[in-house]
């Protein structure tokens, strides 16, 4: 379970992030990673240089650097949502095809491109093979969302049928079915507005609401992918006017708040609490990654322009996991 959002203010500044909805934490940190950082592609056995530098969350599983969300320092960002139903990949390498690992798919589009349009041209030859990272760590079953920093959007899902590059006009994506059945299904809330409705006559009653809020009647409140696609695409189509960075990062997260999962409300099939571990959003013109965790909903930061860039090493920031708050007396 997860949730996927880009916006652009007012200025044309592009903003992209995601909740990370799951069970149990997964050794996750911010990760920047410099340029020059060598780490093994576990379907070539070749030695990957990086060329560019990247900054998200991620875990680090023998010396490898495993990304659920990041961007690179010219502004494109990639996160994987899970897709457990439908994600489907090939079981040997595919010949004349580069061959990658789905987990090394953001690292692929991230090292490789530095737009939308870039990755549609390059995603043409591309293969996901099912290679594990090691014997305990199983292949994530994974569909991506890709922004780049002039607001552009796309979809990425492999399943059986096909790999599919989706335009995304919405700017958001959660998990299963296939994006373009969400796309379809928002033609069942076309209803739906943040105004007040007329007054209706049923007869010789006249009907004139239940208050403020009223126009939202139908919105689907559960905490499914079905739903929490439609409610995350309500509120994007309905951003306010957004004037500076400070205002953006705030109505991001508002906007993640509104589709997170709270602790307790939701169980998987193992019988674990399902929550949003954490939620992210990324200044994709400035290279910041910002960050909130479910025991710490003070906003982070970590900063690409304060890192070295050019040193070959990957640096792991502290996960700040407990809560700590501002006392004013």
């Amino acid at each position: 379970m997860c949730t996927a959002l880009s916006i652009k203010t007012n200025n044309h500044k592009c903003f992209f992030g995601r909740n990370m909805d799951l069970a149990y934490f997964f050794n996750q940190s911010p990760i920047c990673i410099s340029r020059g950082y060598e780490y093994q592609d576990k379907v070539t056995g070749k030695t990957v240089q990086t060329q560019k530098a990247l900054l998200g969350m991620g875990t680090i599983i023998d010396h490898h650097p495993a990304m659920a969300e990041a961007m690179n320092e010219n502004g494109l960002a990639c996160a994987g949502l899970n897709f457990a139903r439908y994600a489907h990949y090939e079981p040997q390498p595919v010949d004349g095809k580069t061959n990658i690992a789905p987990y090394d798919f953001i690292l692929w589009v991230l090292l490789n491109h530095d737009t939308v349009d870039e990755v549609i041209q390059g995603i043409a030859n591309i293969e996901l093979v099912d290679v594990p990272i090691n014997s305990k760590t199983p292949v994530p079953t994974l569909h991506w969302m890709i922004s780049d920093k002039y607001g552009k959007s796309i979809v990425i899902e492999k399943t059986k049928e096909k790999l599919a590059v989706y335009p995304n006009p919405v700017g958001v994506m959660t998990n299963d079915p296939t994006f373009d059945w969400h796309l379809i299904n928002l033609n069942e809330y076309m209803n739906l507005t943040p105004h007040h409705p007329d007054s209706v006559s049923w007869g010789e009653k006249e009907l004139k609401g239940l208050g403020i809020g009223a126009g939202t009647l139908g919105m689907p409140g559960d905490f499914a992918s079905v739903s929490r696609f439609v409610r995350i695409a309500y509120v994007r189509t309905h951003l306010p006017e957004i004037k500076n960075d400070a205002t953006a990062v705030a109505q991001f997260f508002h906007m993640l708040d509104y589709v997170a999962m709270v602790k307790g409300s939701v169980m998987t099939e193992d019988g674990m609490e399902d929550m949003t571990l954490y939620a992210s959003c990324m200044d994709q013109e400035k290279g910041i990654y910002y960050y909130k965790t479910y025991g710490n909903n003070r906003i982070n930061a970590v900063k690409l322009s304060s890192e070295n860039l050019d040193n070959g090493n990957i640096k792991v920031f502290d996960y700040l996991a407990t809560q700590d708050i501002n006392y004013q007396n």
